[in-house]
């Protein structure tokens, strides 16, 4: 046998070693798996602590074009601090806690479709530590309004005459004496003037009223932009109809997104399950203005 007979003879054993040496390394290992990560069912909440769902309807429900009660609710370890209901992605309720220690919250909101077809509903949840849940979504059709058959009276059945019902006309709440005590203040250095601002306001029908929530974002007087409306804090009931709260300019959202900033407020008044009863025009009187002296 020549020389590079034997050298091929060589490599092909060596090849056949190394096979059987993989085959007995793989049955000593046996079965394993490798977690690549990317499947952590936790939300935003953090740890799976925080949760929002909807009870009803259910998601694929049919519904006919009449106003549809929608239950949801919010569960958190840390407290909640608001909930948000949207459909079809604007938002039509959203309820800031009055107590935030409450650790389970269930809402109800009516609705009144106006067209047919697939609409989606979605609630989310935010704790008092700042963070949001993940959206909880229902899909739901809404069929078309079926046309009722009108009774046609016979020569025999003559038409009723029909009675005029008085009706009482429901007066609406309405939100008055809305004040702030300064119309300037400040975020940074303290030596410029106050960095704190109350805000107040009563409201008639003041029985219905379960909570007082004011909403709060910043406009550039240099023209830089506007930010969006922050989520929103309860204000504290002084009295029946009176409410208040006061802010530490650094502890509103976007603070100090400007420099010179006009601050946009606006108080909404809801019930106990949420619903909006009465809401001030926006007021934009307010400068948020930062002190570097």
């Amino acid at each position: 046998m020549n020389r590079k007979a034997v050298e091929m003879k060589r490599r092909i054993i060596a090849i056949v070693l190394l096979a059987l040496m993989l085959t007995v390394v793989a049955c000593e290992i046996g079965n394993f798996s490798i977690d690549f990560g990317g499947d952590d069912d936790s939300g935003s909440g953090g740890g799976g602590s925080l949760e929002a769902g909807i009870d009803a309807p259910s998601n694929g429900a049919t519904l006919p074009m009449k106003p549809v009660e929608i239950a949801y609710h919010a569960t958190s370890t840390d407290g909640i601090s608001a909930i948000e209901l949207s459909i079809n992605g604007e938002v039509v309720s959203s309820f800031a806690s009055p107590d935030s220690s409450q650790k389970v919250i269930a809402l109800k909101h009516t609705w009144q479709p106006s067209v047919s077809g697939s609409h989606t509903i979605r609630v989310r949840a935010q704790s008092t530590t700042g963070l949001w849940s993940d959206y909880s979504s229902a899909s739901v059709t809404i069929a078309g309004e079926e046309k009722q058959q009108q009774h046609q009276p016979t020569k025999e059945e003559p038409e009723p005459t029909k009675k005029p019902e008085a009706t009482a006309t429901p007066e609406d709440m309405t939100i008055y004496n809305v004040e702030h005590d300064t119309n300037e203040f400040y975020y940074g250095s303290g030596a410029c003037g106050s960095r704190e601002i109350t805000i107040s306001a009563d409201v008639t029908h003041e029985d219905d009223a379960y909570a007082a929530i004011l909403f709060i974002r910043f406009w550039d007087k240099e023209g830089e932009g506007l930010t969006p409306w922050d989520s929103g804090r309860a204000m504290a009931r002084k009295s029946d109809e009176h409410f208040s709260v006061t802010l530490f300019s650094e502890s509103i959202p976007n603070f100090n997104a400007y420099d010179f900033a006009v601050m946009y407020y606006q108080i909404v008044v809801q019930d106990k399950a949420g619903n909006r009863l009465a809401r001030t025009e926006v007021v934009k009187q307010v400068l948020l203005t930062h002190c570097t002296s």
